[in-house]
């Protein structure tokens, strides 16, 4: 099945239109001044597909840093959480390595959770 063709009229300056002849007057007989217009609009269009994907590359690799500095800064944050609770009166040396090891254990949980919270948000929008 073909497609069915589209009709577009385009106003040029007379600049560009002696530059299209002389575009077609270097390409084979069967060329026409249409030819050259659609392949420019295709390169231009393929170009834009490029650059559309690119940023979502850049969103994609941005998101996985983003997510990758939120893990680490929630894990210093229960750290810090722990170590506070360390600093009771009945606090004892092992509190430190207790907070780092409750931290690294907990820290998925805290970070799923606020996943979660991102979501609901989302899901509002």
């Amino acid at each position: 099945m073909t497609a069915k063709a589209i009709k577009r009229s385009i106003t040029m300056t007379q600049e560009m239109r002696d530059r299209l002849a002389l575009l077609v007057s270097k390409r084979p007989r069967d060329t026409t001044e249409a030819d050259l217009i659609r392949e420019a609009i295709r390169l231009y269009l393929d170009n834009q597909e490029d650059i559309i994907g690119s940023r979502k590359h850049f969103q994609k690799s941005l998101q996985d840093r983003l997510d990758q500095m939120e893990s680490a800064f929630a894990f210093h944050l229960n750290v810090l959480i722990y170590l506070l609770t360390a600093l009771e009166p009945d606090g004892s040396p092992e509190r430190i390595a207790d907070a780092i090891i409750a931290a690294k254990r907990d820290g998925n949980t805290l970070l799923e959770q606020i996943k979660a919270v991102r979501e609901m948000k989302a899901s509002k929008h």
